[in-house]
């Protein structure tokens, strides 16, 4: 039996999750290209179906005559998630001031447990962004027709790039395979620089404009509906610094997900989805540590993206 919410959200902090669902930089895109698809499980199944919607068939009928009858190939895929979780410690230094008793008091120290919810939130999301970017950014997952891998004079930021072009002829081939077209650009940071001061797409603009493309020019210039900026950074060990998004671009098709996961089919060739256990992320109930003198704050994210149709995306490396 399906467990319910309030069973899956057992030991949650009501208060905290509120703040933890609360937090989060605009910059986080992983949603925006694999969508969230919200499961009662950890392992789930989803129909899948053929091709078949592609071909022609000779429906006309005579009165009386039998129906055409087509065979749809039909596979179930088997989806699951992974549990990620974070503690933050709060020592009780910090937050003795405020301390009535030995007991911890939650409303007198909402701004402490703000700082340990953003913490923890901001950890989680950003591993979450750093998944979701590898995946997309994967060369080998995706047909060797839908990549295209730009050097010298064909780079976006070379004043003889063509992105308008290109980005174009991506589209029509993603349409080719799956019947869309493609409605969403994702770009990092870099490319988005490139692309606002490209020759070709200031080429559609009069003489007399001043100042780089807006992401409103670029989004009807380019010919999609929405284009999403992943300005997230992280830091290795020894605190360098890389644009989690890169120096790429991603053309796809992502369709909007509503609903729960027993009236959502993937007869619809979506480029990815995010399954998430319903409720996450969560936060712990707030536990101290007497040996350390320590109130721990812990964040679960329990969910996994999936790129479920390659050609439903075509990905430009190396544009800037």
């Amino acid at each position: 039996m399906p467990m319910t919410p309030e069973q899956i959200r057992l030991r949650q902090n009501p208060v905290l999750s509120n703040l933890l669902l609360g937090f989060g930089q605009g910059s986080y895109i992983a949603e925006r290209l694999f969508p969230r698809l919200p499961t009662a499980l950890r392992g789930f199944t989803l129909p899948r179906i053929g091709n078949e919607r592609f071909q022609k068939y000779q429906l006309r009928r005579a009165p009386g005559a039998a129906t055409k009858r087509i065979d749809i190939r039909y596979d179930g895929q088997v989806y699951t998630v992974d549990q990620y979780s974070v503690d933050v410690p709060i020592p009780r230094e910090l937050i003795q001031e405020n301390e009535a008793s030995a007991r911890f008091n939650l409303t007198a120290n909402l701004d402490i447990s703000r700082i340990a919810m953003k913490t923890a939130s901001e950890v989680l999301l950003l591993d979450f962004e750093v998944e979701a970017a590898t995946l997309a950014l994967d060369a080998s997952a995706y047909p060797v027709s839908n990549v295209l891998a730009l050097t010298g004079a064909a780079k976006w930021s070379a004043v003889t790039g063509t992105p308008v072009t290109d980005i174009r002829n991506a589209a029509d081939a993603v349409r080719a395979k799956i019947g869309k077209r493609p409605n969403r650009l994702t770009l990092s940071t870099s490319v988005l620089r490139a692309l606002e001061m490209s020759e070709q797409i200031r080429g559609y603009f009069p003489s007399t404009h001043l100042g780089p493309a807006t992401l409103a020019d670029l989004t009807a210039i380019l010919g999609v509906d929405e284009i999403v900026v992943g300005d997230a950074v992280w830091r290795d060990g020894d605190g360098t610094a890389s644009d989690v998004w890169g120096n790429a671009a991603v053309l796809a098709y992502v369709p909007g997900l509503s609903g729960s996961s027993g009236d959502i089919s993937l007869a619809e060739p979506a480029f990815g989805f995010t399954s998430v256990l319903e409720g996450h992320p969560f936060a712990e109930a707030p536990r101290y540590d007497p040996d350390t003198k320590t109130w721990v704050y812990g964040a679960t994210f329990e969910r996994r993206a999936t790129l479920v149709t390659p050609e439903a995306g075509f990905l430009f490396q190396n544009p800037v």
